[in-house]
């Protein structure tokens, strides 16, 4: 069996017992040095993704559909919102041949962390995803609130800048959410240009009142 495993926001404590119990039952395990080390699995179970993440996955998938084990693929916050399913779907993967096991998203921590509930917001994923800055900017013009994944934080405000967007209107960044350097800032978009942020971020807008 194939399974495709969410493993929350970055911090073992986000991990679900689901999660926890099909990676400890797996014959192999795949994902990122960061994901992998939130188990405990032994080293020749392992099978680390690198840049060449879908030509990877093509090959694991291959090598090990007809044998009779548990592969398990770890997908940073839930599969199926910016994560692995569409691209393990993708490359022709069936349905009926995979499980997946949800995660928590940082989306849900980032709502928690400001207090917000997320229904009230559009949310968007710019990751891999360029025709949706369009998108974004439609949304920002029209006043509605948003919640999304950056592709790059500045390159993503300075297109926003640059098609109309106030600079002074605020947005919120969260960064490294659930990790020790977690941060978040509210400030308006031409002084969060000034600061750097990594590519661990969900991004806020609220909306002009």
């Amino acid at each position: 069996m194939l399974y495709v495993i969410g493993i929350g926001p970055g911090d073992k404590r986000y991990l679900t017992l689901m999660a926890i119990e099909v990676v400890k039952n797996s014959d192999v395990v795949v994902g990122s040095r960061r994901a992998l080390d939130l188990f405990d699995i032994e080293e020749d179970k392992k099978y680390y993704l690198t840049k060449n993440l879908r030509e990877e996955l093509k090959e694991i998938i291959n090598s090990t559909k007809d044998k009779n084990i548990n592969v398990s693929i770890l997908s940073t916050g839930d599969p199926c919102f910016s994560g692995l399913l569409k691209t393990i779907l993708s490359l022709g993967v069936k349905k009926e041949d995979i499980e997946v096991i949800s995660g928590i998203s940082s989306i849900q921590i980032a709502a928690a962390r400001l207090k917000i509930s997320w229904e009230d917001y559009e949310i968007i994923t710019l990751h891999g995803r360029e025709e949706n800055r369009r998108k974004l900017l439609n949304l920002i013009k029209n006043n509605q609130k948003v919640i999304f994944l950056p592709s790059n934080v500045k390159e993503d405000m300075e297109y926003l800048i640059n098609n109309g967007v106030n600079p002074g209107k605020e947005m919120i960044v969260c960064e490294n959410l659930t990790y020790e350097n977690e941060r978040i800032v509210r400030d308006s978009l031409k002084n969060l240009l000034k600061m750097d942020f990594s590519y661990l971020c969900i991004c806020i807008l609220e909306g002009d009142k």
